[in-house]
C-alpha cells in the first residue's frame, strides 16, 4: 500500500513539474521518517544515555514508595496509641508528597531530556536522508512534507521572480 500512495505522489509530483524536465530522467524516493528515527542506532544510544542517567532518580523514587508502604502497614496494623499514629500520619503524608514531587519533577526532566535527544536524532536523521538523495541522485525524497528537492526542479525562485513582478498586489 506504502508503494502505491509513494507511486500516486511521485505521479502527482511529476505531472505538476515543468515541461522542460522530461519524467523519465527524474528519480524520487520515500522515507518512513518515524521509522528510521525509532530504529536509528543515534536513537537507541540517546535511549540508554537517558535510562543510565535517570536510573538513580528512579530507584530513589521507589525506595521513597517503600519507605511509604511501610508507614501504611504500620499504621493499618492499629497497635499504636494517639501520638504515635499522629506521628506516623504525618510522616506518612509527608512521604507522599515528596514522591509526588519527586514523580512530577522526574516526568517533567526526563521529558524535556528525552525531547532534547530526540531533536538531535531527528536533525541527524534529515541530514543522512540529504546526503543520502544528493550522492544517489535523487531530485525529490518524500514523506510526510518534501525532504530534499534538487536544483533542477526546485521552482522557488521562479516564483519569487513572479512576486517581485507583480509587485506583492494579488
Amino acid at each position: 500500500m506504502r508503494k502505491y500512495i509513494s507511486g500516486l505522489i511521485a505521479l502527482l509530483v511529476v505531472s505538476l513539474l515543468p515541461v522542460a524536465v522530461p519524467a523519465d530522467e527524474i528519480k524520487v524516493g520515500f522515507v518512513d521518517i518515524p521509522y528510521l528515527i525509532d530504529e536509528a542506532p543515534q536513537a537507541q544510544a540517546a535511549s540508554v544515555r537517558l535510562e543510565q542517567e535517570f536510573a538513580p532518580r528512579q530507584d530513589l523514587i521507589k525506595s521513597r514508595k517503600k519507605d511509604l508502604d511501610k508507614l501504611k502497614q504500620q499504621l493499618d496494623d492499629g497497635d499504636l496509641d494517639q501520638g504515635q499514629r499522629l506521628q506516623i500520619e504525618r510522616e506518612f503524608n509527608k512521604t507522599e508528597r515528596r514522591i509526588k514531587r519527586d514523580e512530577q519533577d522526574f516526568r517533567e526532566e526526563l521529558n524535556i531530556q528525552k525531547n532534547e535527544e530526540f531533536k538531535q536524532v531527528r536533525n541527524t536523521v534529515l541530514e543522512a536522508i540529504a546526503v543520502f538523495a544528493k550522492k544517489n541522485q535523487y531530485d525529490l525524497i518524500i514523506s510526510d512534507g518534501v525532504l530534499f528537492a534538487n536544483k533542477r526542479i526546485d521552482v522557488t525562485e521562479q516564483v519569487l521572480e513572479q512576486l517581485h513582478q507583480s509587485g506583492g498586489s494579488n
